[in-house]
């Protein structure tokens, strides 16, 4: 789990970990989303939700692998399911 921000009121930082706990509880429903996506613009929408959310709530490594997957889009299928497998990993790992 991350840490909250360095500094926060030690109150806030109490709820930053609730709501923390709330966003790692979701997250095999984010990855099932990515995994299950209809289409190359719902898995698109899905990892960006993910990238910004994972690095609101202190999951920086995690960010940056949806944005990696989110590169590869563009790419081979097989870098797409090589940046995904690495993304689902570091979720399992959470």
């Amino acid at each position: 789990m991350a840490n909250p921000p360095e500094g926060m009121d030690p109150a806030f930082a109490a709820q930053f970990l609730k709501i923390q706990n709330i966003f790692v509880a979701g997250l095999p429903q984010r990855m099932q989303d990515i995994q299950q996506a209809p289409d190359a613009q719902a898995r698109h929408v899905a990892l960006h939700r993910l990238a910004g959310a994972a690095g609101g709530y202190g999951f920086a490594a995690l960010s940056v692998l949806a944005r990696e997957a989110m590169q590869a889009e563009s790419g081979a299928d097989a870098l797409l399911q090589a940046a995904l497998q690495r993304l689902a990993q570091a979720v399992a790992e959470i």
